[in-house]
């Protein structure tokens, strides 16, 4: 989860205008703990944001730093 979410930060620049709205509203709720990662990262992807996941290539979920996570959205977040 931790790698779409960056991933999708990573593309936010080159997402079309709607996308990109879409993208940093979702996060922006992430990071101002109105809802969870998990559910950042489903809204995400029921508004195809991030791609679907081939049921092999799924990730498990790792207990990463999720206030580094927040941190770095934060950052990009104020330069797009």
């Amino acid at each position: 989860m931790h790698k779409q979410i960056e991933q999708a930060l990573e593309k936010l620049a080159s997402m079309s205008s709607a996308r990109k709205e879409k993208t940093r509203a979702i996060l922006s709720k992430y990071v101002e703990d109105q809802m969870s990662l998990d559910e950042a990262y489903y809204e995400l992807l029921e508004e195809e944001l991030v791609p679907m996941p081939s049921r092999c290539g799924m990730y498990a979920k790792v207990e990463g730093d999720e206030a580094n996570l927040k941190r770095r959205i934060r950052e990009k977040l104020s330069l797009a």
